[in-house]
């Protein structure tokens, strides 16, 4: 079973992760409403933001699985 803080660790990199994938899908938005409009060097900056936030909230999953697959890991040795 998770202990309390390992728990909330793990809710809280996820809670990152969600709030990257958010930013990064409103920026996608921007980027695509600023290429219809022709304005390319905004489209551009927009589009580059949204996949900054997608790696950024790609990483912070993978650090909650990891956080939890240690955790995992720890438990099978202890048993």
């Amino acid at each position: 079973m998770l202990n309390q803080n390992l728990s909330d660790k793990i809710i809280d990199l996820r809670r990152k992760s969600a709030e990257f994938y958010q930013k990064a899908a409103w920026n996608q938005l921007l980027a695509l409403d600023n290429y219809r409009e022709n304005n390319f060097i905004a489209a551009e900056h927009f589009a580059q933001l949204s996949f900054e936030d997608q790696m950024n909230a790609m990483e912070y999953a993978e650090l909650a699985d990891a956080e939890f697959s240690l955790h995992l890991d720890l438990e099978l040795e202890e048993s």
